[in-house]
């Protein structure tokens, strides 16, 4: 009510547009009464009003019920900001919280170990979060944080301004209830100010992290894919990887050095992980030191590679050798500069046929499927073949992503990925096949890459493994009359 008075004191002069929103979580038997309340001195105050009373046990089966209502109640909040959002305007979602919650908060975090962030307990301004993500032209607002709690009440009292107490906050079943009521009183005797003090230890540390986020940023540059000179590239890739940062795709993927990560101190490498976080969308709440640690270690571990494993929610680390990247689970670890078959095309297709004259569009990529003429053979065309006398034309080598077969052994191309069981007898192994599987631990493709990695195939056979090599039994030999380009190119040039 406090809040409310004030807000409608200074509406005028500051230009605000007042809502009084209420949710009764029917917790309580007297939160109907609480709700009528509300609903009386907003009216009485002409300000607008909305309410609404969750059905009863809603919130119950949830685990932590404090954490329950507050999600019903920040869900609530949002919908009402949102049905009074003007286009292009922010809306402030003004809650009561004072000095006295301030200094609960900061106890309650330095209990559980927090850290820097933690001790510099609830900001002034904040996004509202909805499943941690950020809800978007809405903030909450916390214009009471550095008023006490019996200055609130002394304010009340002088206005003659009716309030009304929530006894759930007397029950000490709440950790929160219990700092209030125990931990508080007992730390005043030793320093009567302790509320004060406890306020100004958070300010000092929401200080410090705003003055440490520029090493952060520092830090979170030195860590970064790319940054560690020419020809770093990922072990098994034939073209190098995109560094992640700041670019649409670094909402989908964090993409980081491994070892330059590793020579970082130990607080730096956590706020890398913690900046990273961010990056891809995530806030932080909820993400103690132990989640941070827990991964920070792992990444620590000289041992451990692969992947994707879960980290949080749906973000995932996968890693190699020298790179890992902090991903969506529904997001290719790594954004190679080469055709992959991704999620999205994998969902839709099993494979797609190839025709000659035709292409196939897979992303950023164009598959071409070509008759050409023997003359038109490049002069590494004996690359394809175990036959070394042909007469070749032009100079130009062949890439990686194009191959040339003989057209008389194959009948109907067909694009797909890999899949389990199948065998490749790449050429020069003329009747030695090996399981698919292990031509790629070969050739030293990493195993998060695999499943998307393009095959042609005739029938069951695999005809082509892309950036690698073709099929034995396709190879151009002085007997092949019908000669076939195959390459891959970008859609873009």
């Amino acid at each position: 009510m406090a809040l409310l008075h004030l807000l409608r004191r200074m509406r005028d002069d500051w230009g605000l547009s007042l809502v009084v929103a209420h949710l009764d979580h029917s917790i309580r038997p007297e939160s109907r009464d609480d709700a009528s309340f509300v609903v009386e001195m907003a009216r009485r105050w002409n300000v607008p009003v909305e309410t609404h009373r969750l059905p009863p046990g809603t919130l119950t089966g949830f685990g932590n019920l404090e954490a329950t209502a507050r999600r019903w109640r920040y869900r609530f909040l949002a919908e009402v900001a949102a049905n009074y959002q003007e286009e292009g305007c922010m809306v402030d979602v003004a809650v009561g919280h004072t000095a006295n919650d301030q200094a609960e908060t900061v106890l309650m975090n330095l209990i559980r170990g927090s850290g820097m962030h933690g001790l510099a307990g609830m900001r002034a301004v904040t996004p509202l979060l909805l499943e941690n993500r950020p809800v978007p032209g809405v903030r909450v607002a916390r214009p009471l944080l550095g008023v006490s709690r019996s200055e609130i009440m002394r304010y009340l009292r002088e206005h003659s301004i009716p309030w009304r107490e929530d006894p759930s906050n007397h029950d000490r079943a709440f950790v929160r209830n219990r700092i209030r009521h125990e931990v508080l009183p007992l730390l005043k005797e030793i320093n009567p100010q302790i509320v004060a003090s406890l306020c100004r230890t958070a300010s000092i540390m929401e200080s410090e992290a705003q003055r440490s986020e520029r090493y952060t940023q520092q830090a979170l540059a030195a860590a970064r894919w790319g940054n560690a000179g020419e020809g770093t590239s990922l072990s098994g890739l034939s073209s190098p990887v995109t560094p992640g940062g700041s670019s649409p795709e670094s909402r989908c993927r964090q993409v980081f050095d491994l070892l330059a990560f590793r020579e970082q101190y130990a607080a730096d490498q956590r706020e890398v992980l913690r900046a990273a976080l961010l990056e891809l969308g995530r806030p932080l709440r909820g993400v103690g030191f132990d989640v941070v640690e827990r991964l920070r270690l792992a990444l620590c571990d000289e041992d451990r590679t692969g992947g994707p494993y879960s980290w949080i929610d749906d973000v995932m680390l996968t890693r190699t050798r020298n790179a890992f990247s902090l991903h969506h689970r529904d997001t290719t670890p790594f954004a190679t500069e080469h055709p992959y078959l991704n999620d999205s095309w994998r969902a839709n297709f099993s494979a797609v046929e190839l025709h000659a004259g035709e292409a196939i569009t897979v992303d950023r990529w164009m598959l071409r499927y070509a008759e050409v003429a023997r003359q038109e053979l490049p002069f590494e065309w004996a690359a394809n073949t175990t036959d070394t006398s042909g007469p070749g034309a032009g100079g130009r080598r062949l890439s990686s992503w194009e191959a040339y077969i003989d057209g008389g052994t194959v009948q109907q191309l067909r694009l797909g990925t890999p899949s389990a069981g199948l065998r490749f007898e790449p050429l020069g192994l003329d009747g030695h096949g090996k399981p698919l599987a292990d031509y790629f631990t070969d050739r030293k493709v990493p195993r998060f890459l695999r499943a998307g990695w393009p095959v042609l195939f005739d029938g069951e056979r695999v005809v082509w493994v892309g950036g690698h090599q073709i099929a034995h039994s396709v190879r151009i030999t002085p007997r092949t009359r019908r000669f076939f380009h195959i390459y891959w190119e970008p859609t873009c040039r």
